[in-house]
Protein backbone atom coordinates (compact mmCIF):
# COMPACT_ATOMS: atom_id res chain seq x y z
CA UNK A 1 0.00 0.00 0.00
CA UNK A 2 1.38 3.24 -1.10
CA UNK A 3 1.58 6.26 1.08
CA UNK A 4 -1.09 8.75 0.41
CA UNK A 5 -0.07 11.82 2.07
CA UNK A 6 0.09 15.23 0.85
CA UNK A 7 3.33 16.94 0.82
CA UNK A 8 3.42 21.20 1.21
CA UNK A 9 5.43 22.75 -0.78
CA UNK A 10 5.08 26.53 0.99
CA UNK A 11 2.61 28.20 3.01
CA UNK A 12 1.46 31.76 2.71
CA UNK A 13 -1.36 33.72 4.58
CA UNK A 14 -3.85 35.94 3.50
CA UNK A 15 -5.71 37.19 6.73
CA UNK A 16 -4.77 37.25 10.64
CA UNK A 17 -6.81 38.82 13.39
CA UNK A 18 -6.30 37.60 17.01
CA UNK A 19 -9.02 34.93 16.35
CA UNK A 20 -7.60 32.97 13.65
CA UNK A 21 -6.10 33.02 10.30
CA UNK A 22 -6.47 32.18 6.88
CA UNK A 23 -3.58 30.62 4.94
CA UNK A 24 -3.12 29.22 1.47
CA UNK A 25 -1.12 25.78 1.58
CA UNK A 26 0.61 24.95 -2.36
CA UNK A 27 0.44 21.24 -2.06
CA UNK A 28 1.59 17.92 -4.09
CA UNK A 29 -0.90 15.37 -4.15
CA UNK A 30 0.21 11.51 -4.22
CA UNK A 31 -0.34 11.68 -8.17
CA UNK A 32 2.68 14.75 -8.69
CA UNK A 33 -0.60 17.42 -9.45
CA UNK A 34 0.35 20.24 -7.18
CA UNK A 35 -2.77 22.51 -6.35
CA UNK A 36 -3.38 25.32 -3.98
CA UNK A 37 -5.85 24.53 -0.74
CA UNK A 38 -6.77 26.45 1.72
CA UNK A 39 -7.03 26.07 5.52
CA UNK A 40 -8.53 28.44 8.51
CA UNK A 41 -6.64 28.05 11.94
CA UNK A 42 -8.00 28.65 14.95
CA UNK A 43 -6.94 28.71 18.47
CA UNK A 44 -9.50 26.13 19.29
CA UNK A 45 -12.58 26.63 21.88
CA UNK A 46 -14.30 25.30 24.81
CA UNK A 47 -17.92 24.47 24.69
CA UNK A 48 -19.78 23.84 28.25
CA UNK A 49 -22.98 21.71 28.83
CA UNK A 50 -23.88 23.66 31.77
CA UNK A 51 -26.75 21.74 33.87
CA UNK A 52 -28.57 23.50 36.58
CA UNK A 53 -29.85 21.83 39.83
CA UNK A 54 -33.88 21.75 38.55
CA UNK A 55 -31.78 19.43 35.36
CA UNK A 56 -32.36 22.85 32.57
CA UNK A 57 -29.50 23.17 30.44
CA UNK A 58 -28.12 27.19 30.38
CA UNK A 59 -27.46 28.11 26.46
CA UNK A 60 -26.93 31.57 24.96
CA UNK A 61 -28.85 33.10 22.10
CA UNK A 62 -26.35 35.42 19.91
CA UNK A 63 -26.36 36.51 16.15
CA UNK A 64 -23.28 34.56 13.98
CA UNK A 65 -22.53 36.76 10.59
CA UNK A 66 -21.82 33.68 8.43
CA UNK A 67 -25.28 32.44 8.83
CA UNK A 68 -27.07 35.37 8.53
CA UNK A 69 -29.16 34.95 11.84
CA UNK A 70 -29.39 34.27 15.36
CA UNK A 71 -28.37 30.83 17.27
CA UNK A 72 -28.71 28.85 19.76
CA UNK A 73 -25.58 27.25 21.48
CA UNK A 74 -24.00 26.29 24.79
CA UNK A 75 -21.55 28.92 26.14
CA UNK A 76 -18.14 28.53 24.56
CA UNK A 77 -15.50 30.29 23.33
CA UNK A 78 -11.16 30.49 22.52
CA UNK A 79 -8.89 28.97 24.35
CA UNK A 80 -6.41 31.75 24.92
CA UNK A 81 -2.47 31.33 23.78
CA UNK A 82 -1.36 29.22 27.03
CA UNK A 83 -4.51 28.65 28.87
CA UNK A 84 -5.59 25.38 29.31
CA UNK A 85 -8.89 24.10 27.86
CA UNK A 86 -10.71 23.56 31.35
CA UNK A 87 -10.26 27.29 32.58
CA UNK A 88 -11.57 28.49 29.25
CA UNK A 89 -14.96 26.69 29.84
CA UNK A 90 -14.99 27.82 33.15
CA UNK A 91 -14.15 31.50 31.87
CA UNK A 92 -16.73 31.28 29.13
CA UNK A 93 -19.29 30.18 31.14
CA UNK A 94 -19.05 32.78 33.64
CA UNK A 95 -18.29 35.40 30.99
CA UNK A 96 -21.37 34.28 28.29
CA UNK A 97 -24.06 33.14 30.77
CA UNK A 98 -23.01 34.03 34.45
CA UNK A 99 -23.31 30.55 35.36
CA UNK A 100 -19.97 29.25 37.56
CA UNK A 101 -19.12 25.24 36.96
CA UNK A 102 -18.89 23.11 39.60
CA UNK A 103 -17.59 19.38 38.68
CA UNK A 104 -16.40 20.17 35.49
CA UNK A 105 -16.10 17.09 32.99
CA UNK A 106 -13.78 16.60 30.36
CA UNK A 107 -16.15 14.78 27.51
CA UNK A 108 -14.02 15.14 23.92
CA UNK A 109 -11.95 17.24 22.18
CA UNK A 110 -13.20 16.95 18.50
CA UNK A 111 -11.66 18.69 15.06
CA UNK A 112 -14.83 20.88 14.03
CA UNK A 113 -14.35 20.54 9.98
CA UNK A 114 -11.01 18.66 9.54
CA UNK A 115 -11.37 19.79 5.56
CA UNK A 116 -11.41 23.35 6.65
CA UNK A 117 -9.70 23.93 9.69
CA UNK A 118 -7.55 23.30 11.95
CA UNK A 119 -10.03 24.28 15.10
CA UNK A 120 -10.06 21.88 17.98
CA UNK A 121 -13.35 21.84 20.09
CA UNK A 122 -12.89 20.51 23.80
CA UNK A 123 -16.11 20.10 25.10
CA UNK A 124 -17.07 19.79 29.00
CA UNK A 125 -20.30 19.39 30.94
CA UNK A 126 -20.65 20.26 34.67
CA UNK A 127 -23.33 21.46 37.07
CA UNK A 128 -24.47 25.72 36.59
CA UNK A 129 -24.19 27.40 39.92
CA UNK A 130 -25.72 30.73 39.06
CA UNK A 131 -23.05 33.78 40.14
CA UNK A 132 -24.39 36.47 41.69
CA UNK A 133 -23.17 39.23 39.42
CA UNK A 134 -24.52 37.34 36.05
CA UNK A 135 -23.32 37.36 33.03
CA UNK A 136 -19.91 39.84 32.44
CA UNK A 137 -19.56 39.39 28.43
CA UNK A 138 -16.72 41.65 26.50
CA UNK A 139 -17.37 44.54 24.20
CA UNK A 140 -17.81 42.41 21.39
CA UNK A 141 -20.37 39.80 22.75
CA UNK A 142 -23.75 40.78 22.60
CA UNK A 143 -24.94 36.94 24.02
CA UNK A 144 -28.47 36.60 25.92
CA UNK A 145 -28.02 33.84 28.42
CA UNK A 146 -31.48 31.67 29.54
CA UNK A 147 -31.98 27.88 30.82
CA UNK A 148 -34.50 25.81 29.48
CA UNK A 149 -35.42 22.34 30.08
CA UNK A 150 -32.98 19.48 28.83
CA UNK A 151 -35.57 17.73 27.04
CA UNK A 152 -36.48 20.94 25.39
CA UNK A 153 -33.33 21.60 23.89
CA UNK A 154 -33.06 18.00 22.70
CA UNK A 155 -36.16 19.00 20.56
CA UNK A 156 -34.67 21.87 19.21
CA UNK A 157 -31.96 19.30 18.02
CA UNK A 158 -34.02 16.77 16.55
CA UNK A 159 -36.52 20.19 15.13
CA UNK A 160 -33.35 21.38 13.32
CA UNK A 161 -33.33 24.97 15.76
CA UNK A 162 -30.45 24.21 17.16
CA UNK A 163 -28.00 23.35 14.66
CA UNK A 164 -24.38 24.02 15.89
CA UNK A 165 -22.04 21.49 15.59
CA UNK A 166 -20.40 22.24 19.25
CA UNK A 167 -24.05 22.43 20.78
CA UNK A 168 -25.65 19.29 19.27
CA UNK A 169 -22.74 16.97 19.94
CA UNK A 170 -22.40 18.33 23.37
CA UNK A 171 -26.22 18.25 24.19
CA UNK A 172 -26.29 14.40 22.37
CA UNK A 173 -23.61 13.32 24.17
CA UNK A 174 -25.04 14.01 27.51
CA UNK A 175 -28.21 12.70 26.37
CA UNK A 176 -26.50 9.22 25.50
CA UNK A 177 -24.37 9.03 28.38
CA UNK A 178 -27.36 8.99 30.42
CA UNK A 179 -27.53 12.55 31.38
CA UNK A 180 -25.16 12.25 34.99
CA UNK A 181 -23.87 14.66 36.34
CA UNK A 182 -20.09 13.46 38.08
CA UNK A 183 -19.92 12.30 41.09
CA UNK A 184 -24.35 12.69 41.13
CA UNK A 185 -26.57 9.41 40.89
CA UNK A 186 -29.66 8.92 39.26
CA UNK A 187 -31.81 11.48 41.34
CA UNK A 188 -29.29 13.47 38.92
CA UNK A 189 -30.43 11.97 35.40
CA UNK A 190 -31.04 15.28 33.40
CA UNK A 191 -32.90 13.67 30.16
Amino acid sequence: MSDDRWQTLGQKYLYRNPWCAFRVDEVMLPDGNTLDYGVLEGGGFAATVPITQEGNVVLVRQWRQPLGRFTLELPSGGVDAGESPETAARRELLEEAGYRAEGLEHLASINTSTGRTNEVCHLFRCRAIPDKEGPQPEPTEFVRPFEIPFSEAMEKVRGGEISDASTVLGLMWVACSGGYMPGKGSKDRVN
